[in-house]
């Protein structure tokens, strides 16, 4: 990310957190595990040391060894397995590492409210799915920041458990609406609350010290391409982000927002129908890898993956050569 461009996003953070600071002042954030935190500090620094990066993720035996797996997935193809932490980060460089270590980490840190609101192997399975498609979507612009899309996407809705941890009846209440109606839970929280989740990550994220371009494609993620380019974002990962953000979710049926999600593609990312399809193969078979290592089941996403393929071809079929 260039001077320039870094310089927009976090303007950008600044206004987005300020806002929802104004709304949540008497709220008291719980604090980030002790373990999470030190990594966070550590990853987070502009130019982060190696040896202190090494030590942080090592102190966190789990989130280290999903960094293993991760790294030795065919998400990354490499010829010869990765032992160690340190070899990880020697062979592929911080920018790849430290997305998928404050991932993991944030992962462990987040609260898992009651089951009878909140479905969290769905949660993770929705965020999962999305945040592979906003890599292979920032993968196809050749910046060097498919990792950080990753990361912000897969965070994107971690401010649902932390609210349903807070505000249980209040919040609760607009979750258990969700997923019997027709309305985005964007639109619910907006009628109910006056603000979102998207624009509540934000601020979580702020006050838990993560960098401020983090915090601003979290709390931009819910925004529609267009307005994306309104806020003269477009060429950086909040695009992509914001078309992943799209796709339908495991815990309803949405044939609607499986169309916006491919016309999306197709038309604001420019991608080739048949590229398209290929992607959403490309994705399925690596989730069916990877779920394993966020504790899901693959399985559970088989019905988004039909819905996209379905949409998709017929899509395909109905637009000129």
């Amino acid at each position: 990310m260039s001077p320039e461009v870094a310089d927009k996003v976090r303007r950008r953070a600044a206004e987005g957190r300020e806002w929802f600071r104004s709304l949540v002042r008497d709220i008291d954030l719980p604090p980030l595990p002790a373990v999470s935190a030190r990594l966070v500090a550590e990853i987070s620094q502009p130019e982060p040391d190696m040896e202190r990066v090494t030590t942080a993720i090592a102190s966190a035996p789990e989130t280290a060894a999903k960094v293993l797996r991760t790294v030795n997935s065919s998400m990354f193809a490499l010829r010869n397995p990765v032992l160690s932490v340190r070899h990880a980060i020697a062979l592929l460089g911080m920018r790849h590492i430290k997305p998928i270590a404050l991932s993991f980490a944030m992962m462990e840190a987040l609260p898992r409210p009651d089951e009878k609101i909140f479905d969290h192997q769905g949660f993770w399975t929705d965020s999962l799915v999305r945040a592979m498609f906003a890599r292979h979507f920032a993968q196809r612009a050749q910046r060097g920041d498919e990792e950080d899309a990753f990361t912000a996407a897969l965070m994107a809705d971690l401010a649902v458990p932390v609210l349903l941890v807070l505000w249980p009846e209040l919040y609760g209440a607009v979750i258990q609406r969700w997923p019997a109606g027709r309305e985005s839970l964007t639109a619910l929280e907006k009628k109910a609350l006056g603000w979102d989740h998207a624009q509540a990550g934000a601020w979580v994220t702020d006050q838990w010290k993560l960098p401020p371009e983090l915090v601003c494609f979290v709390g931009l993620h819910n925004l529609g391409p267009e307005q994306i380019r309104e806020f003269d974002l477009a060429d950086t990962i909040a695009l992509p982000i914001s078309v992943a953000a799209l796709a339908p979710s495991v815990g309803r049926a949405e044939p609607e927002r499986a169309q916006r999600w491919v016309r999306a593609v197709l038309d604001d990312l420019r991608m080739p129908a048949a590229e398209l399809l290929q992607r959403i193969a490309g994705v399925r078979e690596s989730f069916r890898e990877i779920a394993e290592f966020f504790g899901l089941g693959s399985g559970r996403a088989d019905g988004v993956f039909d819905l996209l393929l379905e949409t998709a071809t017929a899509e395909s079929e109905r637009r000129p050569l």
